[in-house]
Order: structure tokens, then C-alpha cells, then sequence
């Protein structure tokens, strides 16, 4: 029945704020409309300033939009829900007759997905830089330890390593598959 502008909030940098924008489907038959819109868990993402959005809604226009901003509060996803709270039905053109109202509870709540995410800063470069090169040194000094004689005797004898491979890369995935 509505569509947003855009789909949904991917990627919504933490303490920023993006508008959304909200319109009527072209197969929509109200002419005005007012929204009630609500986030899930606002600790994660919430509406900043107007709750309810009201607009005009023309099937033939795109002109007529409404906004509501979301602002990001900390790292997740949630949803907000987007609800009908009434709309007025356009009347046949007599212009002494009053558009007929309706406010039913049939109209579907719409949820609109956001995920919001932290900002890069300078520290997140730096801690990967550090693991990485502690990781590179891990597997350096494994690799000046071993001795060509221990790696001569576990050849000729592959049974234990078979076994840890097996059970590494064959029994555990299917365990955690069937867990799941």
C-alpha cells in the first residue's frame, strides 16, 4: 500500500539522521492518509520529531510525499512499524457530500527495516593492523618450531592427523548442522 524512499535503512551510521520518504502505492484509493509511525526499540533506531505523518494521496502523483527522519542511536537492527490510523476516502464528486473517513483496523502495519552500524574511526584500522601482524608472526615462529624429523614420523604414520581432519572439516560442520 506505501512505498518508501528508500526501501530500507541499511548501513545507518550511528548518531546520524536520514530522511525517509513515504508515498502511496499508484493502486491506492484514499485521498488523504495519516500514518503512525513507531520504532521497535529506540535504543537502536528511532523517530526523531513527528510521529504521525499525514499526506495526500494521489495515485497519478509522486509529488505528494511525506518524510519522517530516523536517527541512529547504537550498533543493531530493528524495525519500525508503520501504521494506518485512518484514511479518507475521495467522494464522487458532489461537492456537498463529506469524504467518508475510515479508520479500520484492517489495514496492514508495515515494518521498515534498519540496520545501523558504527563509524569507522582510526582505532578499528589500527587494532586489524595489529592482529594481523601478531597472527603473521604466530605462524612464522610455528613454522621455524617444527623439525623435519617430527614431520618425517607423522607421514608415515597419518592416522591421528586423519582422524583431527576428519573431525575438523567433516564431523563438526555436520553436528552443527543438525543442531541448528
Amino acid at each position: 500500500m506505501y512505498s518508501f524512499d528508500p526501501t530500507k535503512l541499511d548501513e545507518l551510521v550511528e548518531n546520524s539522521e536520514q530522511p525517509v520518504h513515504v508515498s502511496c502505492n499508484r493502486s491506492s484509493v484514499f485521498d488523504l492518509v495519516t500514518l503512525k509511525v513507531v520504532s521497535v526499540d529506540p535504543g537502536i533506531a528511532e523517530v526523531s520529531s513527528d510521529r504521525v505523518v499525514s499526506f495526500i494521496c494521489e495515485p497519478l502523483s509522486s509529488s505528494n510525499m511525506s518524510q519522517f527522519s530516523v536517527r541512529g542511536r547504537f550498533l543493531g537492527r530493528t524495525v519500525i512499524t508503520v501504521e494506518t490510523l485512518n484514511a479518507t476516502q475521495p467522494t464522487d464528486g458532489d461537492v456537498h457530500m463529506s469524504p467518508l473517513k475510515v479508520t479500520n483496523d484492517s489495514f496492514p502495519v508495515v515494518d521498515y527495516h534498519v540496520s545501523v552500524v558504527r563509524r569507522v574511526r582510526l582505532i578499528d584500522h589500527l587494532f586489524l593492523a595489529l592482529v594481523s601482524l601478531m597472527v603473521i608472526c604466530a605462524n612464522i615462529g610455528m613454522g621455524c618450531k617444527v623439525e623435519l624429523a617430527v614431520v618425517k614420523e607423522v607421514l608415515t604414520k597419518p592416522i591421528a592427523p586423519a582422524i583431527g581432519f576428519c573431525c575438523q572439516y567433516i564431523i563438526m560442520p555436520l553436528v552443527c548442522v543438525l543442531l541448528v
